[in-house]
Protein backbone atom coordinates (compact mmCIF):
# COMPACT_ATOMS: atom_id res chain seq x y z
CA UNK A 1 0.00 0.00 0.00
CA UNK A 2 2.90 2.38 0.68
CA UNK A 3 4.37 1.46 -2.41
CA UNK A 4 1.56 2.28 -4.05
CA UNK A 5 1.11 6.02 -2.32
CA UNK A 6 4.45 6.43 -3.18
CA UNK A 7 4.15 5.47 -7.15
CA UNK A 8 1.05 7.52 -7.21
CA UNK A 9 2.89 10.55 -5.07
CA UNK A 10 5.85 9.95 -8.26
CA UNK A 11 3.59 10.35 -10.90
CA UNK A 12 1.07 13.11 -9.31
CA UNK A 13 4.86 15.31 -9.17
CA UNK A 14 6.16 14.31 -13.07
CA UNK A 15 2.50 15.59 -14.00
CA UNK A 16 3.03 18.74 -11.87
CA UNK A 17 6.23 19.27 -13.16
CA UNK A 18 5.45 19.19 -16.95
CA UNK A 19 2.68 21.00 -16.43
CA UNK A 20 4.76 24.06 -14.87
CA UNK A 21 7.03 23.41 -18.02
CA UNK A 22 4.19 23.54 -20.60
CA UNK A 23 3.05 27.12 -18.71
CA UNK A 24 7.20 28.03 -19.04
CA UNK A 25 7.07 27.32 -22.60
CA UNK A 26 3.43 29.22 -23.22
CA UNK A 27 4.63 32.32 -21.08
CA UNK A 28 8.28 32.91 -23.00
CA UNK A 29 6.09 32.47 -26.11
CA UNK A 30 3.83 35.16 -24.68
CA UNK A 31 6.59 37.09 -23.87
CA UNK A 32 8.23 37.48 -27.01
CA UNK A 33 5.10 38.03 -28.55
CA UNK A 34 4.97 41.21 -26.35
CA UNK A 35 8.53 42.13 -26.94
CA UNK A 36 8.23 41.74 -30.66
CA UNK A 37 5.39 43.24 -30.62
CA UNK A 38 5.35 45.97 -27.68
CA UNK A 39 4.12 45.51 -24.35
CA UNK A 40 0.76 45.83 -25.07
CA UNK A 41 -0.29 44.62 -27.99
CA UNK A 42 -3.15 46.40 -29.83
CA UNK A 43 -3.85 43.60 -32.33
CA UNK A 44 -5.21 39.65 -31.88
CA UNK A 45 -2.54 36.66 -32.85
CA UNK A 46 -4.47 36.01 -35.85
CA UNK A 47 -3.63 39.67 -37.04
CA UNK A 48 0.02 39.70 -36.04
CA UNK A 49 0.51 36.53 -37.74
CA UNK A 50 -1.31 37.26 -40.79
CA UNK A 51 1.00 40.87 -40.52
CA UNK A 52 3.95 38.64 -40.38
CA UNK A 53 3.78 37.51 -43.45
CA UNK A 54 5.00 40.96 -44.93
CA UNK A 55 8.76 39.79 -45.66
CA UNK A 56 11.84 41.57 -46.70
CA UNK A 57 12.57 39.18 -49.04
CA UNK A 58 8.66 39.92 -50.69
CA UNK A 59 9.08 43.52 -50.69
CA UNK A 60 12.72 43.15 -52.45
CA UNK A 61 11.31 40.67 -55.23
CA UNK A 62 8.50 43.09 -56.21
CA UNK A 63 10.68 45.90 -56.21
CA UNK A 64 13.17 44.21 -58.26
CA UNK A 65 10.84 44.23 -61.25
CA UNK A 66 8.55 47.62 -60.88
CA UNK A 67 12.16 49.26 -60.54
CA UNK A 68 13.91 47.90 -62.96
CA UNK A 69 14.96 49.26 -66.54
CA UNK A 70 12.56 47.03 -68.32
CA UNK A 71 9.77 49.41 -67.25
CA UNK A 72 11.66 52.58 -68.50
CA UNK A 73 10.85 55.09 -65.44
CA UNK A 74 7.38 54.66 -65.37
CA UNK A 75 6.43 57.80 -66.78
CA UNK A 76 3.32 58.96 -67.09
CA UNK A 77 2.11 57.34 -69.79
CA UNK A 78 4.46 55.14 -71.29
CA UNK A 79 4.43 51.61 -71.90
CA UNK A 80 6.61 50.87 -68.84
CA UNK A 81 3.58 52.66 -66.91
CA UNK A 82 1.53 50.01 -68.67
CA UNK A 83 3.26 47.05 -68.06
CA UNK A 84 3.30 48.25 -64.09
CA UNK A 85 -0.18 48.56 -63.97
CA UNK A 86 -0.82 45.09 -65.23
CA UNK A 87 1.95 43.34 -62.43
CA UNK A 88 0.09 45.30 -59.86
CA UNK A 89 -3.45 44.24 -60.97
CA UNK A 90 -1.89 40.64 -61.14
CA UNK A 91 -0.81 40.84 -57.52
CA UNK A 92 -4.15 42.39 -56.69
CA UNK A 93 -5.89 39.22 -58.51
CA UNK A 94 -3.24 36.77 -56.45
CA UNK A 95 -4.24 38.28 -53.35
CA UNK A 96 -7.58 37.88 -54.01
CA UNK A 97 -9.33 41.25 -54.11
CA UNK A 98 -12.18 41.72 -55.88
CA UNK A 99 -11.76 44.29 -58.66
CA UNK A 100 -12.61 47.73 -57.99
CA UNK A 101 -12.14 49.89 -61.22
CA UNK A 102 -14.60 50.52 -63.89
CA UNK A 103 -13.13 47.96 -66.08
CA UNK A 104 -11.47 44.94 -63.88
CA UNK A 105 -8.71 46.31 -61.38
CA UNK A 106 -8.50 49.32 -63.85
CA UNK A 107 -9.77 53.07 -63.03
CA UNK A 108 -9.63 54.00 -66.93
CA UNK A 109 -8.87 58.13 -67.43
CA UNK A 110 -9.43 58.55 -71.23
CA UNK A 111 -7.19 61.55 -71.75
CA UNK A 112 -5.73 62.92 -74.35
CA UNK A 113 -1.56 64.16 -74.68
CA UNK A 114 -1.66 68.08 -76.08
CA UNK A 115 1.74 69.23 -78.01
CA UNK A 116 2.44 72.74 -80.03
CA UNK A 117 3.83 73.53 -82.84
CA UNK A 118 6.09 76.35 -83.29
CA UNK A 119 6.18 77.10 -86.41
CA UNK A 120 2.67 79.15 -86.20
CA UNK A 121 3.96 81.15 -83.10
CA UNK A 122 4.23 84.79 -82.65
CA UNK A 123 4.61 87.45 -80.03
CA UNK A 124 5.71 91.02 -80.97
CA UNK A 125 5.76 93.76 -78.26
CA UNK A 126 5.48 97.14 -79.70
CA UNK A 127 6.40 100.31 -78.04
CA UNK A 128 5.43 103.28 -79.96
CA UNK A 129 7.12 103.28 -83.49
CA UNK A 130 9.04 100.66 -82.46
CA UNK A 131 8.41 96.67 -82.53
CA UNK A 132 10.62 94.44 -80.71
CA UNK A 133 9.49 90.74 -82.45
CA UNK A 134 10.37 87.40 -80.17
CA UNK A 135 11.74 84.14 -81.83
CA UNK A 136 10.21 81.19 -80.85
CA UNK A 137 13.37 79.96 -79.87
CA UNK A 138 13.34 82.52 -77.12
CA UNK A 139 9.94 81.85 -75.33
CA UNK A 140 9.40 78.80 -72.92
CA UNK A 141 6.12 78.15 -71.68
CA UNK A 142 5.21 77.20 -68.33
CA UNK A 143 7.45 76.18 -66.09
CA UNK A 144 8.62 72.57 -65.94
CA UNK A 145 10.13 71.00 -62.65
CA UNK A 146 10.29 67.25 -61.58
CA UNK A 147 8.10 66.03 -64.16
CA UNK A 148 5.27 68.80 -63.15
CA UNK A 149 4.03 71.55 -65.58
CA UNK A 150 3.06 75.18 -64.05
CA UNK A 151 1.43 77.79 -65.15
CA UNK A 152 1.25 75.92 -68.51
CA UNK A 153 -0.36 77.96 -71.70
CA UNK A 154 -4.49 76.93 -71.61
CA UNK A 155 -6.67 77.10 -74.90
CA UNK A 156 -5.10 78.95 -77.97
CA UNK A 157 -5.56 82.29 -76.91
CA UNK A 158 -4.79 85.73 -80.04
CA UNK A 159 -3.98 88.74 -78.09
CA UNK A 160 -3.98 91.71 -81.14
CA UNK A 161 -2.84 94.77 -79.64
CA UNK A 162 -3.51 94.30 -75.91
CA UNK A 163 -2.31 96.41 -73.46
CA UNK A 164 0.18 95.51 -70.85
CA UNK A 165 0.57 96.05 -67.63
CA UNK A 166 4.08 95.70 -65.28
CA UNK A 167 4.22 94.78 -61.81
CA UNK A 168 6.96 93.70 -59.54
CA UNK A 169 7.15 90.23 -58.02
CA UNK A 170 7.79 90.40 -54.25
CA UNK A 171 5.90 87.81 -52.76
CA UNK A 172 2.53 86.43 -53.44
CA UNK A 173 0.89 89.50 -52.53
CA UNK A 174 2.75 91.69 -54.92
CA UNK A 175 -0.92 92.47 -56.46
CA UNK A 176 -2.60 93.25 -53.82
CA UNK A 177 -3.31 96.69 -54.37
CA UNK A 178 -4.45 96.50 -58.31
CA UNK A 179 -8.33 95.99 -59.55
CA UNK A 180 -9.76 93.65 -61.65
CA UNK A 181 -10.76 96.74 -63.76
CA UNK A 182 -7.20 97.88 -63.94
CA UNK A 183 -5.57 94.24 -65.15
CA UNK A 184 -8.02 92.61 -67.12
CA UNK A 185 -7.46 91.62 -70.94
CA UNK A 186 -4.01 93.23 -70.31
CA UNK A 187 -0.97 90.97 -70.66
CA UNK A 188 0.89 91.60 -67.34
CA UNK A 189 4.83 91.85 -67.51
CA UNK A 190 7.32 90.57 -64.11
CA UNK A 191 10.56 89.28 -63.59
CA UNK A 192 10.82 86.37 -61.11
CA UNK A 193 14.33 85.15 -59.24
CA UNK A 194 15.77 82.42 -60.11
CA UNK A 195 15.08 79.83 -58.32
CA UNK A 196 17.64 78.33 -55.58
CA UNK A 197 19.83 75.64 -55.95
CA UNK A 198 20.69 72.94 -53.78
CA UNK A 199 17.64 73.89 -51.33
CA UNK A 200 14.70 72.15 -52.38
CA UNK A 201 12.66 73.66 -48.95
CA UNK A 202 13.64 77.16 -50.15
CA UNK A 203 12.52 76.66 -53.84
CA UNK A 204 9.21 74.94 -52.87
CA UNK A 205 8.86 78.10 -50.72
CA UNK A 206 9.68 80.37 -53.82
CA UNK A 207 7.15 78.58 -56.19
CA UNK A 208 4.26 78.80 -54.06
CA UNK A 209 5.06 82.45 -53.59
CA UNK A 210 5.23 82.96 -57.34
CA UNK A 211 1.78 80.13 -57.81
CA UNK A 212 -0.65 82.46 -55.64
CA UNK A 213 0.52 85.20 -57.91
CA UNK A 214 -0.21 83.74 -60.81
CA UNK A 215 -3.36 82.92 -59.29
CA UNK A 216 -4.59 86.47 -58.59
CA UNK A 217 -3.40 87.39 -61.85
CA UNK A 218 -5.96 85.16 -62.93
CA UNK A 219 -8.45 86.28 -60.74
CA UNK A 220 -8.04 89.68 -62.07
CA UNK A 221 -8.94 88.88 -65.37
CA UNK A 222 -5.05 88.92 -66.92
CA UNK A 223 -4.92 86.15 -70.03
CA UNK A 224 -1.17 85.95 -70.24
CA UNK A 225 1.92 86.76 -67.89
CA UNK A 226 4.92 87.19 -69.14
CA UNK A 227 8.28 86.86 -67.48
CA UNK A 228 11.56 88.17 -68.51
CA UNK A 229 15.31 86.01 -67.87
CA UNK A 230 18.07 88.30 -68.10
CA UNK A 231 20.57 85.33 -68.37
CA UNK A 232 19.37 83.20 -70.16
CA UNK A 233 19.45 83.33 -74.34
CA UNK A 234 17.13 80.56 -75.28
CA UNK A 235 14.03 79.14 -74.22
CA UNK A 236 12.73 75.33 -74.03
CA UNK A 237 9.59 76.41 -76.37
CA UNK A 238 6.78 74.40 -75.15
CA UNK A 239 8.22 71.55 -73.25
CA UNK A 240 7.46 68.16 -73.33
CA UNK A 241 3.94 67.20 -74.49
CA UNK A 242 1.35 67.53 -71.46
CA UNK A 243 -1.29 65.29 -69.81
CA UNK A 244 -4.42 66.69 -70.48
CA UNK A 245 -8.29 65.81 -68.77
CA UNK A 246 -10.81 66.78 -71.14
CA UNK A 247 -13.56 66.81 -68.21
CA UNK A 248 -11.67 69.53 -66.58
CA UNK A 249 -12.74 73.43 -67.34
CA UNK A 250 -9.47 75.55 -68.01
CA UNK A 251 -8.33 77.71 -65.53
CA UNK A 252 -6.51 74.61 -64.51
CA UNK A 253 -5.21 74.37 -60.83
CA UNK A 254 -1.81 73.94 -59.70
CA UNK A 255 -0.56 71.53 -57.54
CA UNK A 256 0.85 74.17 -55.09
CA UNK A 257 -2.37 75.24 -54.77
CA UNK A 258 -6.31 75.48 -54.84
CA UNK A 259 -6.99 78.43 -56.93
CA UNK A 260 -6.95 78.08 -61.00
CA UNK A 261 -3.89 80.11 -62.17
CA UNK A 262 -2.64 82.28 -65.48
CA UNK A 263 -0.38 80.74 -68.04
CA UNK A 264 2.97 82.23 -67.85
CA UNK A 265 5.42 82.47 -70.88
CA UNK A 266 9.17 83.44 -69.77
CA UNK A 267 10.86 85.50 -72.60
CA UNK A 268 15.08 84.90 -72.55
CA UNK A 269 17.83 87.57 -73.42
CA UNK A 270 19.14 90.56 -72.31
CA UNK A 271 17.33 92.50 -75.17
CA UNK A 272 14.04 91.82 -74.08
CA UNK A 273 14.76 92.34 -69.96
CA UNK A 274 16.26 96.00 -71.47
CA UNK A 275 12.92 96.54 -73.02
CA UNK A 276 11.35 94.94 -69.39
CA UNK A 277 13.52 97.82 -67.91
CA UNK A 278 12.51 100.47 -69.81
CA UNK A 279 8.81 101.02 -69.24
CA UNK A 280 7.18 102.44 -66.21
CA UNK A 281 5.69 100.16 -63.43
CA UNK A 282 1.73 99.92 -63.44
CA UNK A 283 0.05 101.15 -67.28
CA UNK A 284 2.02 101.28 -69.77
CA UNK A 285 1.98 102.67 -73.69
CA UNK A 286 3.18 99.02 -75.04
CA UNK A 287 1.33 96.11 -76.67
CA UNK A 288 1.64 93.02 -77.60
CA UNK A 289 0.90 91.03 -80.04
CA UNK A 290 0.27 86.95 -79.35
CA UNK A 291 -0.62 83.80 -81.62
CA UNK A 292 -0.46 80.74 -79.63
CA UNK A 293 1.22 78.30 -81.77
CA UNK A 294 -0.91 75.85 -83.10
CA UNK A 295 -1.89 72.76 -80.66
CA UNK A 296 -2.30 69.02 -81.35
CA UNK A 297 -4.24 66.10 -79.43
CA UNK A 298 -3.56 62.81 -79.20
CA UNK A 299 -5.97 59.87 -77.28
CA UNK A 300 -4.06 58.38 -74.17
CA UNK A 301 -5.54 55.95 -71.74
CA UNK A 302 -4.20 56.07 -68.22
CA UNK A 303 -5.35 53.98 -65.46
CA UNK A 304 -5.19 54.07 -61.44
CA UNK A 305 -5.31 50.02 -60.18
CA UNK A 306 -7.45 49.47 -57.51
CA UNK A 307 -8.36 45.94 -55.44
CA UNK A 308 -11.25 45.38 -52.57
CA UNK A 309 -10.98 43.49 -49.59
CA UNK A 310 -14.46 43.10 -48.57
CA UNK A 311 -14.99 43.82 -44.66
CA UNK A 312 -17.13 41.10 -42.64
CA UNK A 313 -18.74 43.22 -40.13
CA UNK A 314 -22.55 43.90 -41.13
CA UNK A 315 -22.39 47.29 -39.89
CA UNK A 316 -19.20 48.35 -40.71
CA UNK A 317 -18.56 46.75 -44.36
CA UNK A 318 -19.96 49.44 -46.33
CA UNK A 319 -17.07 51.44 -44.51
CA UNK A 320 -13.50 52.33 -46.22
CA UNK A 321 -10.34 52.41 -45.49
CA UNK A 322 -7.76 53.53 -48.32
CA UNK A 323 -4.28 52.11 -49.03
CA UNK A 324 -2.48 53.48 -51.28
CA UNK A 325 0.73 54.90 -53.14
CA UNK A 326 1.52 56.37 -56.81
CA UNK A 327 3.41 54.06 -59.27
CA UNK A 328 4.73 56.31 -61.87
CA UNK A 329 8.23 58.04 -62.05
CA UNK A 330 9.40 60.57 -64.50
CA UNK A 331 10.76 58.39 -66.83
CA UNK A 332 14.05 58.20 -69.55
CA UNK A 333 16.53 61.43 -68.63
CA UNK A 334 16.72 63.54 -72.24
CA UNK A 335 19.68 64.26 -73.93
CA UNK A 336 21.28 61.34 -72.39
CA UNK A 337 24.70 60.70 -73.56
CA UNK A 338 25.47 57.23 -75.05
CA UNK A 339 25.91 54.34 -72.95
CA UNK A 340 24.83 56.12 -69.89
CA UNK A 341 22.48 55.88 -67.19
CA UNK A 342 19.35 57.41 -68.80
CA UNK A 343 16.67 55.84 -66.70
CA UNK A 344 15.30 57.53 -63.56
CA UNK A 345 13.81 53.84 -62.13
CA UNK A 346 12.44 55.50 -59.13
CA UNK A 347 12.52 53.00 -56.38
CA UNK A 348 11.85 55.01 -53.46
CA UNK A 349 9.92 57.26 -54.86
CA UNK A 350 7.87 56.07 -55.18
CA UNK A 351 8.79 52.09 -55.91
CA UNK A 352 8.63 51.46 -52.65
CA UNK A 353 5.23 52.30 -51.50
CA UNK A 354 3.91 50.70 -54.27
CA UNK A 355 5.05 47.28 -53.45
CA UNK A 356 3.90 48.01 -49.89
CA UNK A 357 0.64 48.68 -51.32
CA UNK A 358 0.93 44.88 -53.13
CA UNK A 359 2.57 42.84 -49.79
CA UNK A 360 0.00 44.66 -46.94
CA UNK A 361 -3.04 43.46 -49.55
CA UNK A 362 -1.55 40.37 -49.72
CA UNK A 363 -1.04 40.00 -46.13
CA UNK A 364 -4.54 41.22 -44.99
CA UNK A 365 -6.08 38.89 -47.23
CA UNK A 366 -5.28 36.30 -45.52
CA UNK A 367 -7.68 37.09 -42.71
CA UNK A 368 -10.34 34.83 -41.40
CA UNK A 369 -12.72 36.56 -40.47
CA UNK A 370 -11.24 39.63 -42.69
CA UNK A 371 -11.19 42.88 -41.03
CA UNK A 372 -14.67 44.80 -40.44
CA UNK A 373 -14.23 47.51 -42.59
CA UNK A 374 -13.54 46.94 -46.33
CA UNK A 375 -9.75 47.90 -47.55
CA UNK A 376 -10.07 50.06 -50.74
CA UNK A 377 -6.10 48.97 -52.43
CA UNK A 378 -5.33 52.08 -55.14
CA UNK A 379 -2.15 52.83 -56.74
CA UNK A 380 -2.52 56.26 -58.85
CA UNK A 381 -0.76 57.14 -62.07
CA UNK A 382 0.44 60.70 -62.63
CA UNK A 383 1.92 61.73 -58.90
CA UNK A 384 4.67 62.94 -60.91
CA UNK A 385 2.82 65.52 -62.99
CA UNK A 386 0.78 67.08 -60.17
CA UNK A 387 -1.34 64.46 -58.62
CA UNK A 388 -3.45 63.90 -61.70
CA UNK A 389 -4.56 60.23 -61.03
CA UNK A 390 -5.22 61.18 -57.10
CA UNK A 391 -7.22 64.19 -58.16
CA UNK A 392 -9.14 62.23 -60.81
CA UNK A 393 -9.77 59.73 -58.20
CA UNK A 394 -11.31 62.49 -55.98
CA UNK A 395 -13.80 63.65 -58.73
CA UNK A 396 -14.24 60.18 -59.42
CA UNK A 397 -14.41 57.71 -56.78
CA UNK A 398 -15.04 54.16 -56.63
CA UNK A 399 -16.07 53.77 -53.31
CA UNK A 400 -19.23 56.49 -51.78
CA UNK A 401 -16.32 59.33 -50.07
CA UNK A 402 -18.75 59.92 -47.16
CA UNK A 403 -18.28 56.52 -46.20
CA UNK A 404 -14.56 56.74 -46.82
CA UNK A 405 -13.42 57.10 -42.89
CA UNK A 406 -9.46 57.27 -43.83
CA UNK A 407 -6.73 56.86 -46.35
CA UNK A 408 -3.19 55.72 -45.81
CA UNK A 409 -0.97 56.51 -48.40
CA UNK A 410 3.28 55.62 -48.98
CA UNK A 411 5.53 57.40 -50.44
CA UNK A 412 9.73 57.24 -50.03
CA UNK A 413 9.32 53.94 -46.98
CA UNK A 414 11.89 52.22 -48.20
CA UNK A 415 15.66 54.30 -48.41
CA UNK A 416 17.14 55.16 -44.54
CA UNK A 417 19.85 57.53 -45.73
CA UNK A 418 17.73 60.47 -45.32
CA UNK A 419 19.93 64.18 -45.71
CA UNK A 420 19.17 64.12 -41.72
CA UNK A 421 21.19 61.32 -41.10
CA UNK A 422 19.84 57.54 -40.78
CA UNK A 423 16.22 57.38 -40.48
CA UNK A 424 16.62 53.58 -38.77
CA UNK A 425 13.01 52.43 -37.22
CA UNK A 426 11.55 55.47 -37.63
CA UNK A 427 8.78 56.56 -39.78
CA UNK A 428 6.90 60.33 -40.69
CA UNK A 429 3.47 60.78 -40.68
CA UNK A 430 2.56 64.19 -42.52
CA UNK A 431 -0.11 66.15 -41.09
CA UNK A 432 0.69 64.05 -38.13
CA UNK A 433 -1.67 65.87 -35.71
CA UNK A 434 -4.53 67.10 -38.52
CA UNK A 435 -6.75 63.72 -37.55
CA UNK A 436 -6.43 61.38 -34.85
CA UNK A 437 -4.56 58.80 -37.04
CA UNK A 438 -1.45 60.15 -36.07
CA UNK A 439 -2.21 58.41 -32.69
CA UNK A 440 -3.24 55.42 -33.75
CA UNK A 441 -0.11 55.25 -35.76
CA UNK A 442 2.24 55.72 -32.84
CA UNK A 443 0.36 52.67 -31.14
CA UNK A 444 0.92 50.40 -34.50
CA UNK A 445 4.26 51.35 -34.66
CA UNK A 446 5.02 50.71 -30.70
CA UNK A 447 3.73 47.60 -31.19
CA UNK A 448 6.60 46.40 -34.54
CA UNK A 449 9.31 48.82 -33.33
CA UNK A 450 9.08 51.84 -35.22
CA UNK A 451 8.81 54.83 -33.93
CA UNK A 452 6.06 56.78 -35.71
CA UNK A 453 7.08 60.56 -35.25
CA UNK A 454 5.92 64.16 -36.29
CA UNK A 455 8.95 66.01 -38.08
CA UNK A 456 9.10 69.64 -36.93
CA UNK A 457 8.79 71.26 -40.28
CA UNK A 458 8.38 68.22 -43.24
CA UNK A 459 5.46 67.17 -41.41
CA UNK A 460 3.36 69.71 -42.18
CA UNK A 461 5.36 70.96 -45.30
CA UNK A 462 5.01 68.06 -47.44
CA UNK A 463 0.86 67.36 -46.29
CA UNK A 464 0.38 68.57 -49.77
CA UNK A 465 2.83 67.33 -51.71
CA UNK A 466 1.47 63.49 -51.78
CA UNK A 467 -1.60 61.94 -52.82
CA UNK A 468 -3.19 62.35 -49.80
CA UNK A 469 -3.98 65.80 -51.19
CA UNK A 470 -6.68 64.86 -52.82
CA UNK A 471 -8.96 63.21 -50.42
CA UNK A 472 -8.11 65.77 -47.77
CA UNK A 473 -9.92 68.27 -49.95
CA UNK A 474 -12.83 66.46 -50.46
CA UNK A 475 -12.79 66.37 -46.33
CA UNK A 476 -11.92 62.37 -45.93
CA UNK A 477 -8.81 61.96 -43.11
CA UNK A 478 -5.93 61.45 -45.25
CA UNK A 479 -2.26 61.22 -44.15
CA UNK A 480 1.06 60.30 -45.94
CA UNK A 481 3.74 57.90 -44.54
CA UNK A 482 7.10 57.73 -45.42
CA UNK A 483 10.71 57.43 -43.88
CA UNK A 484 12.86 59.76 -45.88
CA UNK A 485 11.50 63.05 -46.99
CA UNK A 486 15.13 63.86 -48.66
CA UNK A 487 17.42 61.29 -49.83
CA UNK A 488 20.38 60.96 -52.03
CA UNK A 489 19.20 60.40 -55.74
CA UNK A 490 16.02 62.16 -55.81
CA UNK A 491 14.38 62.13 -58.96
CA UNK A 492 17.96 60.49 -60.22
CA UNK A 493 19.00 57.82 -62.09
CA UNK A 494 20.52 56.57 -59.00
CA UNK A 495 17.55 55.35 -57.04
CA UNK A 496 18.19 51.88 -57.63
CA UNK A 497 16.55 48.84 -56.12
CA UNK A 498 19.80 47.83 -54.66
CA UNK A 499 19.45 50.98 -52.40
CA UNK A 500 16.78 49.66 -49.81
CA UNK A 501 17.04 48.96 -46.68
CA UNK A 502 14.37 46.24 -46.82
CA UNK A 503 15.11 45.17 -43.82
CA UNK A 504 13.84 48.03 -41.79
CA UNK A 505 11.64 48.71 -44.53
CA UNK A 506 9.20 45.40 -43.87
CA UNK A 507 9.15 46.26 -40.10
CA UNK A 508 7.92 50.24 -41.69
CA UNK A 509 5.25 48.29 -43.77
CA UNK A 510 4.08 45.80 -41.17
CA UNK A 511 3.43 48.60 -39.19
CA UNK A 512 1.69 50.78 -41.49
CA UNK A 513 -0.42 47.27 -42.00
CA UNK A 514 -0.91 47.43 -38.36
CA UNK A 515 -2.42 51.02 -38.52
CA UNK A 516 -4.99 50.30 -41.02
CA UNK A 517 -5.96 47.19 -39.41
CA UNK A 518 -6.98 49.43 -35.94
CA UNK A 519 -8.50 51.79 -38.41
CA UNK A 520 -10.64 48.64 -39.98
CA UNK A 521 -11.67 46.89 -36.41
CA UNK A 522 -12.63 50.24 -34.70
CA UNK A 523 -16.14 51.46 -34.92
CA UNK A 524 -15.05 54.95 -34.40
CA UNK A 525 -13.99 56.55 -37.40
CA UNK A 526 -11.04 58.74 -37.50
CA UNK A 527 -11.40 62.51 -37.10
CA UNK A 528 -10.16 65.74 -38.23
CA UNK A 529 -8.37 67.45 -35.28
CA UNK A 530 -10.92 71.16 -35.05
CA UNK A 531 -8.44 72.47 -32.33
CA UNK A 532 -5.87 73.01 -35.37
CA UNK A 533 -5.59 75.84 -37.70
CA UNK A 534 -4.15 74.18 -40.32
CA UNK A 535 -7.35 71.87 -40.55
CA UNK A 536 -9.89 74.32 -41.24
CA UNK A 537 -10.57 74.16 -44.68
CA UNK A 538 -10.52 70.22 -44.38
CA UNK A 539 -13.08 70.33 -41.44
CA UNK A 540 -15.09 72.74 -43.51
CA UNK A 541 -14.84 70.09 -45.98
CA UNK A 542 -15.63 66.89 -44.39
CA UNK A 543 -19.06 68.95 -43.26
CA UNK A 544 -20.04 69.55 -46.26
CA UNK A 545 -19.24 65.78 -46.96
CA UNK A 546 -21.56 64.68 -44.55
CA UNK A 547 -24.30 66.87 -45.49
CA UNK A 548 -23.59 69.20 -42.28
Amino acid sequence: MVNLLRRKYRMTSFLTSRRRFVCGVLAAVVCFSTFAFGQQSPVSPRERAAVERISADSLKGHLSFIASDALEGRRTPSRGLDIAAEYIAAQFRRAGLEPAGDDGYFQTANWSLSGRDMKSFELRFTNGASALPVAAEQVTFGLGMGGVSLWALDGDPTLAGAGVFKAAFKDGASLDSFTREQLAGKVLLTEFPALPRGDRDRAFQQLRAQNEFMAKAYALGVPLVIAFDREGTRGRGPGSVRLVDPTVSSGRQSPLGDQPTASLLTVHGAQFAQFFDALPAGATPATVNFRAPARSETPVKVRNVAGLLRGSDPALKDTYVIVSAHYDHIGVRENCAPGADCINNGANDDGSGTVSVIEIASALSSLNPRPKRSILFVTFFGEELGLVGSRFYGRNPLVPLVKTVAQINMEQVGRTDDSEGPQLNRAALTGFDYTTIGAIFERAGAASGVTVYKHPTNSDAFFGRSDNQALADVGVPAHTFGVSFQFPDYHAVGDHWEKIDYANMERVVRTVALGTLLIAEDPQAPKWNEANPRTAKYVEAWRKLQGQ
